[in-house]
């Protein structure tokens, strides 16, 4: 019976374990300093929704299209 509950108790951490997988993009740049920019402003830019957290770090939806309109700035030049 305990083994029973023990496996249970595995198999709904793991489906409960998939939904907390953080979103990870890829960004494809024209050279290392436009990537370097782009490492350098995420660092530093805060999240709006999070308590003092860079968006680099942030998985908030907010800081993940900050990070999308940081990274098309970056890449036209601006």
């Amino acid at each position: 019976m305990m083994t029973q509950i023990k496996y249970l108790l595995l198999v709904l951490c793991l489906v409960f374990a998939g939904n907390s997988v953080a979103r990870v993009s890829a960004f494809e740049f024209k050279t290392e300093e436009q990537e370097k920019a782009y490492k350098d402003l995420i660092q530093e830019l805060r999240c709006l929704v999070c308590q003092n957290q860079n968006i680099a770090d942030s998985n908030a939806e907010l800081a993940q299209d900050l990070k999308r309109k940081t990274y098309e700035m970056v890449v036209s030049g601006k």
